[in-house]
């Protein structure tokens, strides 16, 4: 276990080491706290935790960081050409995968935990933790809102690095899970538009339908009204499993050429 670890570290170290992350890292973290910055120079009267809540508007910096490590994790050996000299490591193919994913998944914790901390700093330090206006009222737990956040995150994650194992492609793994990620409100839109309410079942079983869990927020069946949390929950369940087995058979069982 020891040892697999220790793969999971030199993954780690490939994403740290890489000039292109440090750049979007510190792109990252001047653009997160943007929100505080913005509503303390237009005196809106929020409070510190509802400044907090509106932050997650830019958690899309988060995402798209990660969402471009996900995409080269694979992609990126095959173009440098290591892809043969890192198979002929003694570890299974399974675990090499499984170590470039853990090392993605713990990059967006750590970017994830980062932008909250900034914008909580900046939030706190700028704005009171109480007040009467209409803008301080009640906002949705924090918590939640981190999890639903993340979990999103997660699921796209997961979809940029199942087509950068799949077409061994960096470019076409970041333009179709960024499109996947943008598309998404306009197609519920869309659908919105142009579906009856009675007409709506059809759509409960997308990912684009079932990908924001922050809609629960506002309703307990979602913004279709066919939904609910558990089963939003339970459809990306089966999502990820779907895109797991994709990324497992397009690396384990594929021949390689590097």
């Amino acid at each position: 276990m020891m040892n697999f670890w220790r793969l999971v570290h030199n993954e780690n170290l490939k994403i740290v080491l890489k000039k292109s992350t440090w750049i979007l890292s510190i792109l990252m973290i001047i653009g997160s706290p943007m929100v505080p910055i913005f509503l303390k120079i237009v005196d809106v009267p929020f409070t510190a935790s509802g400044v907090l809540y509106q932050s997650f508007i830019l958690y899309f910096i988060v995402i798209m960081l990660s969402l471009i490590i996900a995409s080269e994790s694979v992609s990126s050996e095959f173009s440098r050409g290591t892809i043969k000299l890192l198979l002929i490591r003694p570890w299974d193919r399974w675990k090499i995968l499984l170590s470039k994913y853990i090392a993605v998944i713990l990059f967006s914790l750590v970017a994830t935990i980062l932008f909250v901390i900034l914008n909580m700093i900046f939030a706190y330090i700028l704005f009171p933790t109480t007040g009467s206006s209409i803008l301080s009222g009640p906002t949705p737990d924090l918590l939640l809102t981190i999890v639903y956040n993340y979990i999103r995150a997660l699921v796209l994650i997961t979809v940029a690095f199942m087509l950068s194992s799949l077409f061994r492609s960096t470019a076409l793994a970041i333009m179709i899970s960024i499109l996947l990620y943008f598309s998404g409100g306009t197609l519920n839109g869309i659908f919105r538009l142009f579906l009856e309410p009675e007409d709506r079942g059809v759509v409960k079983y997308l990912l684009s339908t079932n990908l924001d869990l922050t809609q629960y927020f506002n309703s307990p069946t979602g913004t279709f009204g066919v939904t609910s949390l558990g089963f939003s929950l339970g459809v990306l369940l089966v999502y990820m499993i779907v895109f797991i087995a994709i990324t497992w058979f397009s690396f384990v069982k594929r021949d390689v050429r590097a």
